[in-house]
């Protein structure tokens, strides 16, 4: 009986060391697999480590072909798009191999640089670049190959900064009182903000109250340029993305993501105006853009389209059919080529007071891509609703009356008198048309719904290349802009939030401001100055200007 018991004792043994042993076999198979599967993976990291630093290398490749430089130096490559281009021919690459420094030795990339899908031909020294890299693990015969690709889109662009923003100066931009704003702000210097608003009244600045518990409405970001700085910006209970009052939120505010090209307002209207200069010299970049273009360049003049009317001329005792200084709508429609146009001779020597005539365009101009070249001041003055889907380029003063649509860009070489106008989109849709207005001089927003509580719409984005200070008063008024507002000079705007209470008309203005007659609130639906953003400009990008810098804006790495 023993010896049958150490029998069955010698076989559990034998049993349990045969188990044991495919455990400890088993054991080291998982191992070895897991460690096979640890390899892959480190390889399948290494390799997208070494084809996303890749394209990090093309970006700053497409940085030093196109780079920053400075503001009044103009490229070869930037003086047409032609060379422009061509410019852009020499980055294409196709399926190249990568020859410099990886994290691993053991990979190989290739890469291509083509032009986008989404790339535009219309759209003035404007590409999207898409950028590819694919790498593989060299052959192991313990481990299977391996690939990864990943992509990436650049945007090379001369279109100018401001038309990322919704306000913004190169200098020192302020507000002063809490505005409702919907899109990014940007500061060259410094920004600086404050509760109350200012406000003039018989040349004297005065100060209006806003709530305590007002707060700045803004969704979106600040931008700070090199070194700004922000007086405010840390301010308890300031800001806030939300209707509901007492609900604060802090914007992200920091320096700008992206490269910022300072606008070069001169080589903006020459590079324009050749565009469409044909068979013409293209005119020279320098710092007289009115002389160069108005003068110098062979460009033909006209004092045909205007209304011709009886009246008596200076120094004569019966009437004459004589040109007016107002436009004849079927002329200039007929004007499709490059022309100057100007007042005729005959007009401004029977014009009572010669400093002020100006030309004057109450009908609507029929759409065409060809700039109208204007010399003299210009007076829009809408009766009726009108359209303007032109371009203008005015050598002198622009003021705007009445209500215009827009659809289309505008120069003008003097200054901007906004009085009392609706800036309206020329398309039913709204978004995808507007003015884009760049003025050499100042930009005045005058009488816009002076202590009412309705809104009319200023839909535009406007440039002030001004190094005097723009200011906007929406304070006994309301300015309701979709677009935006930028000026090379210091920008400060002024906003109230809250109502007025009626008073007659021969009421003094001062009696408007007077403790009982104002209404101050914290409620956002009631800021009397509403600016958003319309990313819809750039549906009309073949009449967008440009500058002569590019700008990149590049997309996150996809992995395919």
């Amino acid at each position: 009986m023993k010896q049958d018991e150490r029998g069955y004792v010698l076989i559990l043994v034998l049993v349990t060391m045969a188990a044991l042993a495919v455990l400890s076999l088993a054991a080291i198979q998982v191992n070895l697999a897991t460690n096979k599967q640890t390899n892959i993976r480190v390889d399948e990291t290494q390799l997208d480590t070494d084809v996303k630093g890749v394209l990090d290398v093309l970006v700053a490749d497409l940085r030093t072909t196109f780079p920053l430089h400075d503001a009044n130096v103009v490229q070869p490559y930037m003086e047409n798009q032609a060379a422009f281009q061509a410019k852009v021919a020499t980055v294409l690459q196709a399926n190249t191999l990568y020859t410099g420094d990886l994290q691993s030795g053991d990979n190989d990339i290739r890469y291509s640089i083509t032009r986008s899908t989404a790339d535009q031909s219309n759209a003035p020294f404007t590409t999207v670049l898409t950028l590819t890299a694919t790498g593989t693990t060299k052959a192991n015969p313990e481990q299977p190959m391996q690939t990864s690709t990943y992509s990436q889109e650049v945007y090379v662009t001369a279109l100018p900064s401001f038309l990322y923003y919704v306000l913004g100066s190169d200098d020192t931009l302020t507000v002063n009182g809490p505005p409702k704003i919907e899109g990014n702000l940007f500061a060259g210097t410094q920004l600086s903000l404050d509760r109350d608003a200012k406000y003039q009244l018989k040349d004297q600045t005065k100060t209006l109250n806003n709530s305590d518990t007002s707060r700045f409405y803004l969704d979106g970001r600040i931008d700070l340029g090199n070194g700004a700085t922000c007086d405010g910006c840390d301010s308890p209970n300031y800001f806030t993305n939300s209707v509901t009052p007492g609900v604060d939120h802090q914007p992200e505010i920091g320096p700008v993501e992206s490269s910022f090209s300072n606008f070069n307002y001169d080589y903006s209207v020459v590079q324009y105006v050749n565009r469409f200069m044909g068979s013409l010299t293209d005119i020279t970049y320098n710092d007289k853009p009115g002389d160069e273009i108005f003068f110098k360049s062979g460009i033909t003049r006209t004092d045909e389209p205007f209304i011709k009317q009886y009246y008596r001329p200076v120094n004569s005792t019966k009437p004459e059919l004589l040109k007016t200084n107002l436009i004849d709508q079927g002329q200039l429609d007929a004007i499709t080529g490059m022309q100057i146009v100007e007042l005729a001779t005959e007009t401004i020597d029977n014009y009572v007071s010669k400093d002020d005539i100006s030309i004057v365009i109450s009908r609507s101009i029929a759409s065409n891509t060809t700039p109208l070249l204007l010399d003299g001041d210009v007076t829009i003055d809408a009766i009726d609703t009108i359209t303007i889907s032109r371009p203008l380029i005015i050598n002198g003063d622009l003021t705007i009356r009445g209500k215009v649509a827009f659809n289309t860009t505008v120069y003008t070489l003097g200054d901007t008198y906004i009085d009392g106008a609706d800036l309206l989109p020329a398309t039913a849709g709204g978004n995808d048309s507007s003015l884009v207005l760049l003025s050499k001089g100042k930009i005045l927003l005058n009488r816009i719904n002076e202590f009412q509580n309705t809104s009319s719409t200023l839909q535009a984005f406007m440039y002030s290349a001004s190094t005097e200070p723009t200011r906007l008063y929406s304070v006994g008024s309301i300015v309701n802009m979709k677009g935006g507002l930028y000026s090379k000079g210091p920008l400060e705007v002024n906003t109230f939030r809250g109502t007025f209470k009626s008073l007659p008309e021969q009421a003094d203005k001062q009696a408007s401001f007077a403790p009982g007659n104002v209404d101050a609130s914290p409620e956002v639906d009631k800021s009397r100055l509403v600016m958003e953003y319309n990313e819809g400009v750039f549906r009309q990008i073949n009449t967008l200007p440009v500058t002569n810098q590019l700008q990149l804006f590049v997309g996150q790495q996809l992995k395919k």
